[in-house]
């Protein structure tokens, strides 16, 4: 069923508000309920109402819909059910084998989706009041106040000379006294609140849907489908590939050095130790699964070496010393610098010579 038709099977033009699509489901509860009705195709005409006002009202909380912001307790949003779970959802009928499926998002921290964990969700699902049949209204056993039990009400027309007969809008025509039904209120729907407890596995990514089993919440089973969210972090990034990254500053002095550092990874800080030659260094087992309830992949640390400002006095004192010192170590020729120096100084020895005999 399309929007357009929606609003045919209702008799209201698109754009009506909130309060003009509900009344007018009521009203054809009203008319068309089996309990109230006894045309053959009441059953059928039930349903398409029903399924209509559902589509309808699933539309609307799906273009104000508001996020969840990781809180538990937020309302649940239905979702829209198929034609066999329509009057259940509705308030028309008796609910189905598995009941309506309700949607709602659940937000996770990216440590928890990398280990998976154990949610417990809070919230309700809006039903239709069984009580009054979701009219919002009891029927009393005596007669309609304004119409005098003849579901007919006399309003003037032409100067008052003539007289036009209508349908008592107190008793929906049917002659009988109404009160507001202390169920519901006089709204037509009842919360019945849920507490559900989930198991995410390790592995989930944002956009995944999690289906849960239906369960019994008052005098209906009702599913949940759980759309998945993830928090942004202010350190990990998942790439589409599944590749679990961080990219971290460290002194360029530690790089140089070898020394150890501390990074963190979805387990807390781990000790890394550095190397000079490398800018990019893996952690095997540590990073997300690549299928849910996988093993772990490899967690990747980019690092970039950061120097201070040469500015600093001190520091260009230290700076010059440890130049000096590396110097005298390479006066005796050791290494790749010692080499150099000795074939530099032989060099210039020669150089001289040749001047002198010139």
């Amino acid at each position: 069923m399309d929007t357009l038709q929606a609003y045919q099977v209702l008799g209201l033009y698109p754009g009506a508000s909130d309060a003009q699509l509900k009344a007018a489901w009521r009203r054809l509860v009203a008319a068309w309920h089996p309990d109230r009705n006894a045309a053959d195709d009441a059953g059928s005409r039930m349903q398409g109402i029903n399924k209509a006002y559902q589509h309808l009202r699933q539309l609307r909380q799906d273009e104000g819909e508001t996020e969840d912001d990781a809180d538990d307790d937020a309302k649940a949003a239905p979702a829209t059910p198929s034609s066999a779970e329509a009057t259940a959802t509705a308030g028309g009928g008796p609910a189905g084998a598995a009941g309506p499926t309700y949607v709602r998002k659940v937000r996770l921290s990216l440590e928890d989706a990398v280990r998976g964990c154990t949610r417990t969700l809070r919230g309700h699902f809006t039903q239709a009041c069984d009580s009054c049949a979701a009219q919002g209204q009891r029927v009393l056993a005596q007669a309609c106040s304004a119409c005098r039990g003849s579901g007919a009400v006399s309003t003037p027309a032409l100067f008052g000379w003539l007289w036009n007969q209508s349908a008592c809008p107190d008793c929906g025509s049917d002659g009988r006294q109404r009160a507001t039904c202390d169920a519901c209120d006089g709204s037509g729907e009842r919360a019945v609140p849920y507490r559900r407890q989930v198991r995410f596995p390790a592995g989930v990514r944002a956009g995944d849907v999690l289906s849960l089993p239906s369960s019994r919440h008052g005098s209906m089973k009702v599913g949940l489908d759980l759309q998945v969210e993830i928090e942004p972090h202010p350190f990990f990034m998942l790439d589409d590939d599944g590749v679990l990254r961080c990219d971290m500053p460290v002194n360029g002095y530690a790089w140089m050095a070898g020394r150890w550092v501390e990074v963190p990874t979805p387990d807390g800080l781990q000790q890394m130790r550095l190397n000079r030659e490398a800018l990019v260094y893996r952690l095997r087992g540590q990073g997300f699964p690549a299928v849910p309830r996988g093993p772990r992949g490899d967690y990747l640390v980019r690092v970039t070496p950061v120097f201070p400002n040469h500015d600093d006095p001190a520091q260009e004192a230290l700076l010059d010393q440890l130049i000096a010192r590396a110097n005298q170590s390479a006066e005796g020729g050791a290494g790749p610098l010692g080499q150099w120096t000795q074939r530099m100084g032989a060099w210039t020895a020669g150089q001289q010579a040749a001047a002198s005999d010139a």
